[in-house]
């Protein structure tokens, strides 16, 4: 059975080796890049760990997905979303988009927001399934292409 948790900092390791992974198995839908991000030493993953919300899959020992939710004052930024290839298509994206989602309804967001590629159809339909819509602003990244912003509405009680 597969279980979303958070991270906390006492996690570095964990988040470093599934990020890690997540870059080098699809280096074009990330804006970073295998390299630059394994050269960070042990306090920056803790440091990430400590004000951002990242949360991982586990099938048994095994991380098999990542994301993160970046709070803002009225938007979180959700970031570096990745499954595992083994994982996809068990619905792990809407499990882990529901712990940013829920996590940011507590904190008082009004929106949770993400980028998503041009060309990564796959991710966008997710996304659209999930509820986020274009926003009509884009961005384009070097040596990346264009990633366009989707944006979904926080129900605030």
């Amino acid at each position: 059975m597969i279980q979303v948790r958070r991270l906390t900092p006492d996690d570095g390791p964990v988040l470093r080796e599934i990020r890690l992974r997540a870059l080098a198995d699809t280096p074009e839908n990330f804006g970073s890049l295998v390299a630059a991000e394994g050269a960070k030493p042990a306090e920056e993953w803790r440091s990430w760990l400590r004000d951002r919300a990242w949360f991982a899959a586990f099938d048994g020992e095994d991380t098999v997905a990542l994301v993160c939710g970046w709070p803002g004052e009225l938007e979180w930024l959700v970031f570096s979303m990745w499954v595992a290839p083994q994982a996809r298509g068990r619905g792990l994206a809407a499990d882990l988009i529901g712990a940013v989602r829920e996590t940011a309804e507590v904190a008082g967001a009004e929106a949770i927001v993400l980028h998503v590629f041009e060309g990564n159809d796959r991710a966008r339909r997710v996304y659209e399934r999930l509820g986020f819509v274009p926003t009509g602003e884009s961005e384009v990244i070097d040596g990346k292409g264009r990633r366009n912003r989707m944006r979904l509405a926080l129900n605030r009680e």
